[in-house]
């Protein structure tokens, strides 16, 4: 929100129906692009000193995943056909907690909700966390998530479930109300019963690989966020750390431009920088449990 009201109130032109095919490298330098006017099906070129791919991940390619529609893959398959570095695509990380109601999109029930006392049960009733961790439900995300499929093959179902019932409804609806009103949004009132949860493809830590200015094999050509891979998450990302990640990487990407040219782009630096600080300096909404405060 804070990035796309920057953009608008700056002097940046946004194609919005002209979607990229392809990158368009010249002695091993990114040039520009060749983008498909959705409209009219005309292929047109843009051309560029620099290039920045910022299309996230590629979560929809899995069948149930947290991710946005968008989330494809595109830029990474551009840069791979362009002949860019590609690095770690097997790690992905999947959030052990999406809820699993039929006709109900994956929808993340926060690791919060165990942090706060929430217990894992098996369709049987069985806590089965104890059995595999001695961390139990606090233990990290792959291996919470290996649990769960383990037990969901051991009682040949589909889901697992959170139980919060034992906590007072009034911490429940203080401490996760969107979580609360998402799930009453469905029927199911969490302070009553159980939450219906399954493992979902959250987060991909490979990417295009890029240096520590976000600037990839092909000159020219950067890539910022779930898109890139910095290595800065390894094979497991913790959790928030790529929107640390974006933050840093997107301004060092511009830095690096600066330096380049020895002067400031149109508005790029100014734009990113505006964005770090606004979204630095929002609070965290909720309260943080107790195991993450280190």
């Amino acid at each position: 929100m804070t990035l796309g009201r920057n953009v608008r109130q700056s002097k940046i032109e946004v194609l919005e129906h002209f979607l990229a095919t392809e990158i368009l490298v010249e002695d091993g330098i990114a040039r520009g692009v060749e983008a498909l006017e959705t409209r009219t099906g005309s292929m047109e070129q843009f051309g560029c000193k620099h290039l920045v791919l910022a299309t996230g991940g590629a979560g929809r390619l899995f069948k149930y995943t947290t991710n946005s529609e968008v989330a494809t893959g595109d830029g990474i398959s551009l840069a791979y056909q362009a002949g860019a570095e590609i690095m770690d695509m097997e790690f992905f990380q999947f959030h052990p907690t999406a809820i699993r109601l039929p006709g109900v999109p994956p929808f993340l029930i926060s690791e919060a909700v165990r942090g706060e006392g929430g217990l894992l049960r098996n369709v049987e009733g069985h806590r089965f966390m104890p059995d595999y961790s001695p961390e139990k439900e606090l233990a990290p995300r792959d291996v919470v998530t290996r649990s769960i499929l383990y037990e969901m093959q051991k009682t040949h179902s589909d889901r697992v479930f959170i139980d919060i019932t034992h906590l007072a409804p009034r911490v429940i609806t203080t401490r996760f109300p969107h979580i609360y009103r998402f799930c009453m949004d469905h029927g199911l009132d969490i302070t009553k019963g159980l939450i219906p949860v399954a493992p979902a493809a959250h987060y991909m830590m490979g990417g295009v690989k890029t240096d520590s200015w976000g600037e990839t094999s092909i000159k020219g050509l950067f890539a910022v966020g779930e898109t890139g891979c910095t290595g800065l998450h390894g094979a497991n990302r913790l959790a928030s750390n790529s929107l640390l990640e974006v933050l840093v990487f997107s301004k060092r990407a511009v830095e690096k431009d600066i330096d380049k040219t020895g002067e400031d782009g149109p508005g790029s630096a100014s734009l990113v920088s505006a964005a770090c600080r606004d979204v630095m300096a929002q609070r965290c909404p909720w309260p943080v449990p107790p195991h993450f405060r280190r």
